[in-house]
């Protein structure tokens, strides 16, 4: 059977669920796949490539449909954003990955496509849309990443929901 770039997707997805970032590698994925890592490159470039892969399949869920076309912009963002943030959150190693990926390419990781449509909306010229933007995903990730590494330390994070909350309300106000 030939090895497919979704098979590598789905196997490299299943690893990063299962154990996290940390063993993820392209031998590992090679060995789980049961080909050698070699073969793998047919289909993706490097481990910058599927880890960008997996960033966007962390946040295709992430929908402008479920938003109240009368809300607000600035509701519209919040909501989006926190949407975001729980996608992220639900993957393990998830801020890192997207870290990587946004990181790569700023501009077409979701959402920030959405975010600036939501920003120029509210009458922010482009140049300031985009900032605004990758703000508020940057935050995200910031917010996210430190509560995973207080989590796989076995610290508290009862409180990062809240702090995320009150940060996201200033840097929309």
């Amino acid at each position: 059977m030939a090895l497919s770039r979704d098979q590598i997707v789905d196997a490299a997805w299943g690893i990063l669920q299962s154990y996290g970032l940390g063993d993820l590698s392209m031998r590992r994925l090679a060995k789980d796949l049961g080909v050698q890592p070699g073969a793998l490159y047919w289909h993706v470039a490097n481990k910058q490539e599927l880890l960008g892969v997996l960033a966007q399949r962390m946040v295709a869920p992430l929908s402008t449909e479920a938003l109240d076309d009368a809300a607000p912009p600035r509701d519209r963002a919040a909501h989006l954003t926190r949407e975001f943030r729980s996608l992220i959150l639900a993957v393990r190693d998830g801020a890192e990955v997207v870290s990587v990926a946004h990181s790569i390419n700023p501009e077409s990781l979701s959402p920030v496509p959405e975010l600036v449509a939501l920003s120029t909306e509210s009458g922010s010229p482009q140049g300031e849309a985009k900032y605004t933007a990758l703000t508020l995903v940057r935050f995200t990730l910031g917010s996210v990443s430190t509560e995973q590494t207080r989590e796989a330390m076995g610290l508290d994070t009862s409180s990062s929901e809240a702090e995320f909350t009150a940060g996201l309300e200033r840097l929309l106000s």
